[in-house]
């Protein structure tokens, strides 16, 4: 299991942008820095710091695995400046 706020700051430290939809406790979360990833989604629940359901929690790893190569490709550059 994962807490909101846990993924959210992994999310963004790897250059993501999470932001709310319209919908409470559902997050878009979106990369500037990866040419064909267009968005993804995830639910926190409600409260204060909710866990994460765990299919939410594996979806994004999947994103995270398939991108792994663009996303560490994005570091080195931001890195660099």
């Amino acid at each position: 299991s994962m807490r909101c706020r846990d993924m959210v700051s992994a999310l963004e430290s790897l250059g993501f942008e999470v932001r709310d939809a319209k919908k409470q406790g559902h997050k878009i979360v979106s990369h500037d820095g990866i040419p064909d990833f267009i968005s993804a989604s995830f639910t926190c629940g409600h409260g204060r710091n909710p866990e994460i359901k765990p299919i939410y929690v594996k979806n994004m790893r999947r994103i995270l695995i398939d991108k792994e190569s663009e996303i560490l490709s994005f570091l080195e550059a931001r890195d660099e400046h």
